[in-house]
């Protein structure tokens, strides 16, 4: 089974560029799961699954878990369902078999979008040797403009600093050490919305399939539609790409906000090629330190997070339980 994972930030455009490639005739890019990463990170606590004990708690905890993820899929394939299905009781072949069913006519990729697929490409490559990876990158300020105004992001510009740099970082050690297989391509988000076909050719061609200039009508497909009035964090999946969506941290970020990011993080900018709009890549470390952090303070905090609805709620409560028994498990071994 052909599986491509997007190594990207939170708001840094992930959702788009998953429904971007559903648009194509061949590929299924379902809202996120995160089951990979939940039980990639965790997947010695049900070792071993020819356990029986072991392979029903499995079972139980990844179909409790898809079905109280944010996204809403199309399938929910049953226990008894993905036991015939796996006869030899392997957990790639329950994420096969789950993906499978979320495919549609004639696609044969699942594009996958997780956050922090960086913690578990050694996971990844364990059970798909095959699979290959697009990372995608944003301006980082313009990253701390959309947390802010983003009702779901708690933390303000400091913790949109802090998620960008740890994940870049992290990211592109996965980047150097893979880009030379050819299984890894990095992206821009900025490329993405300005030379959309562009990317879009070069994206097909990492995943060995031939541009679909549907891929441009990609806010069409229902499941989009429906997932895109789920959460304010996905409501421009619903409309065309917008061209005009870079730069908008110039009318959202105040000077100590914007001096913030671009002190903390100028130098990834720079491997990125994002020009920075002050000096800070003038100062030495040991300044540019102090200055950040004399400038905490003064940062924009955010949007005030809406509370959830009743069903929204539930959906946490039982997500967060869920997440807490599987780590448990893992824990106790």
């Amino acid at each position: 089974m052909a599986f491509t994972f997007l190594i990207c930030s939170e708001r840094a455009g992930s959702n788009l560029i998953t429904s971007f490639m559903n648009g194509h005739k061949a590929v299924s890019g379902p809202p996120p799961s995160h089951l990979f990463r939940l039980f990639g990170l965790n997947a010695h606590g049900y070792h071993p699954l020819s356990d029986e004990a072991n392979w029903n708690a499995f079972l139980h905890d990844i179909t409790e878990a898809q079905k109280w993820m944010i996204g809403a899929w199309e399938s929910a394939p049953t226990i008894e369902a993905i036991k015939a299905a796996c006869p030899k009781r392997t957990m790639n072949c329950v994420f096969e078999y789950l993906y499978a069913q979320e495919r549609r006519k004639n696609e044969s990729i699942s594009f996958v979008k997780e956050n922090y697929t960086y913690l578990i490409v050694p996971f990844l490559l364990a059970n798909w040797p095959d699979c290959r990876f697009v990372f995608s990158v944003r301006d980082p300020r313009d990253v701390a403009a959309s947390w802010v105004k983003t009702r779901a992001m708690p933390g303000g510009v400091k913790r949109a600093v802090d998620v960008w740099l740890e994940d870049q970082s992290a990211s592109l050690d996965i980047f150097h050490q893979t880009q030379p297989s050819g299984r890894m391509i990095r992206v821009r988000y900025e490329d993405l919305i300005s030379n959309t076909e562009a990317v879009g050719h070069t994206l097909c061609t990492h995943l060995g399939i031939a541009y679909d200039p549907a891929m441009l009508n990609f806010h069409q497909d229902q499941r989009t539609k429906r997932n895109a009035s789920r959460t304010q964090a996905w409501e421009n999946l619903a409309r065309p790409v917008l061209a005009g969506n870079a730069q908008k941290y110039k009318t959202v970020l105040s000077d100590a906000d914007l001096r913030y990011v671009e002190l903390r993080c100028a130098r990834l900018m720079h491997v990125f090629d994002y020009a920075l709009d002050t000096d800070a890549d003038t100062l030495s470390p040991t300044a540019a330190e102090a200055e950040f952090k004399a400038l905490v303070t003064r940062l924009s905090p955010g949007e005030d997070v809406n509370p959830p609805s009743p069903r929204e709620a539930e959906q946490r409560e039982r997500r967060t339980q869920m997440i807490k028994r599987v780590v448990a498990r893992s824990e106790a071994i």
